[in-house]
């Protein structure tokens, strides 16, 4: 699911995730993204991805469990739903910033 800020946050992304209770995560690529546990076990959480351009967005899923297999990508995760939309008003709650535009991982507008 993708979320857009209304208007640009006013602190970075590490600042903002922070305020919200998000860590900083690097894959074994390197790239840079934020989770934020459910419990007290390292999963589920949510993994969200900041993308820093004309508009900062966020592209959030939960991931159910860790990669199964050595250099594989792929694991349970959940891309979509109520869960998901709750999370990404929380994130703007907590860092007093709204955010418009909440669509799927397919690009279509949720009702919300």
């Amino acid at each position: 699911m993708k979320a857009a800020f209304k208007e640009q946050p006013p602190h970075p992304a590490h600042v903002f995730m922070r305020a919200a209770g998000y860590a900083k995560h690097a894959n074994r690529d390197g790239d840079e993204s934020y989770v934020r546990r459910v419990s007290g076990n390292d999963f589920p959480r949510f993994h969200v991805y900041v993308n820093d351009g004309a508009v900062t967005t966020l592209s959030i899923h939960i991931d159910q469990k860790a990669h199964t297999y050595e250099g594989s990508k792929a694991h349970s995760g959940e891309y979509s739903g109520a869960l998901l939309a709750d999370e990404l008003a929380r994130i703007s709650a907590a860092i007093n910033c709204k955010m418009v535009i909440m669509v799927d991982k397919k690009g279509k507008p949720l009702d919300r």
